[in-house]
Parts: structure tokens; C-alpha cells; sequence
């Protein structure tokens, strides 16, 4: 069917070009009529078109987050030079987060912010040690009365603690999926090809052990990221 066939003009003329919508447009519609749009958009995109994915971001942000709330922040090409020079990076676990929508949304920014903050108490025994003591050493008033399920919860938390301390490196790729058209156009083959031979390279460089190399994914990057571990089995022959 021609676009006029089951569109009006009015219709047609207020759809926006692939590259103007984004994530913030989206968030802002009901879900009716983000789907609707969506759905507008894709078919429109498939006129008199072959498409086919092409985009491979050229240099990734990449981040490691501190304890104290601080970050490495380098482009990917630069952040091994970086984590070489930091004391006792990789001696444990290494935990990376490959992210797959773009940070300029509050949601998708609390999503992203919760999951390194998870993976840092999980490696902050320490300071979970430091609770537990805090509670076992209440005084015996206040041992009497009765804690709340919380208290009980991070208490048995902090006993049930993972041993385990590392590093997380957070690949920001959704920061360079800023538009519908990015999106839907990103190359998932090559890019993850390319993050592979990143690990790879960083595997080497930090001599890391390839069992304690663990990668969390978000969105698209779910699929990067498979992308990227097939790329890392190839070049060394071990699973990611």
C-alpha cells in the first residue's frame, strides 16, 4: 500500500524523520501512541529502502566507577592506558556492564545507577562487615526490642556476604545510541566484534584471569554483548 493509502496527509507530515526521535520524545507519549509512531516510523523507513545496519559507534565512553563516588572516565581507545595505571585494578573479580540505552533519560539513568550501585555493595564487604558489626554490637536494651524486617534482612545480608571483592567497567554504549535511527541501525555483529577485541586486549595488557571476567548487559547491549563474548571465545579460546 502507498503511505497515502492508509495514512492522511496530516498524518503523514507530522511524522518525524528517523533521526529526530528519541528516547525522550518516546517517554513523553502513552504507550498507545509511542507504539503507534513507532510502528508509523518503521514502515515508512522500509520504502523504496534496503536497509541494512550501519552503525559502529567509533569510540565508546567507558567508566569505572570509585567507592567514594568518583569515576574513571576515558573513551574506550584510551581506558586501558588508564586502569594500567591504577593500583590493583583486576586482582579479583572484573564485572563489565555493557549499557544499551542512551543516558539522557531520568529512567534509564536510575536504572543504570542502581545496577553499578548493586555491584558495588556486592563488592563492598568491607563497609557490609562494618554493618553487621554495628548491629551485633547494639546494647542489650535495644537488643530486647524487636527490629524491624529491614534490620533483620541486612543483617542476615551482611552474615550471607559474597567474599568475592572486584572491579566494575561500565561500556556506555546506549550514550551513543541518541536517536531512533542509531538504534535501529546499530550494527550488533561489528560492534560487538569490537568490544570483544577491547576485553581482549584489556584481558592482556591488565593480565586478568578469564574466569573471574563477568559482563552484565542492559537493553540492546544484551545482544553487543553476546556479540562481543563470541568475539572474545574466538580470539582465546575461552567463554565469557
Amino acid at each position: 500500500l502507498k503511505p497515502s493509502q492508509w495514512l492522511s496527509v496530516q498524518e503523514l507530515q507530522a511524522i518525524p524523520a528517523v533521526d529526530e526521535l528519541t528516547l525522550e520524545r518516546l517517554e513523553n507519549m502513552s504507550l498507545e501512541k509511542g507504539a503507534e509512531l513507532l510502528q508509523q516510523v518503521y514502515h515508512l523507513s522500509q520504502i523504496n529502502h534496503d536497509v541494512e545496519p550501519n552503525f559502529v559507534p567509533s569510540n565508546i565512553q567507558v567508566y569505572v566507577p570509585k567507592p567514594n563516588g568518583d569515576k574513571i572516565v576515558a573513551p574506550i581507545s584510551e581506558m586501558i592506558q588508564r586502569l594500567k595505571q591504577k593500583q590493583n585494578f583486576g586482582q579479583d573479580e572484573v564485572t563489565i556492564i555493557v549499557t544499551g540505552l542512551p543516558q539522557t533519560s531520568e529512567t534509564v539513568k536510575k536504572a543504570t545507577r542502581k545496577l553499578v550501585q548493586a555491584y558495588m555493595q556486592r563488592y563492598n564487604l568491607q563497609q557490609q562487615q562494618q554493618q553487621a558489626q554495628k548491629y551485633n554490637s547494639e546494647s542489650e536494651e535495644d537488643n530486647k526490642r524487636q527490629r524491624t524486617s529491614s534490620e533483620e534482612d541486612y543483617s542476615e545480608q551482611a552474615k550471607n556476604a559474597n567474599t568475592n571483592t572486584g572491579d566494575i567497567i561500565v561500556i556506555d554504549l546506549g550514550s551513543t545510541l541518541t536517536n531512533y535511527q542509531r538504534y535501529a541501525m546499530l550494527d550488533i555483529e561489528k560492534t560487538g566484534a569490537k568490544i570483544g577485541k577491547w576485553i581482549v586486549e584489556l584481558n592482556s595488557e591488565l593480565q586478568l584471569a578469564h574466569e573471574n571476567l563477568h559482563m552484565i548487559r542492559q537493553n540492546v547491549g544484551a545482544h553487543v554483548a553476546g556479540a562481543a563474548a563470541n568475539e572474545f571465545t574466538r580470539l582465546t579460546g575461552h567463554k565469557l
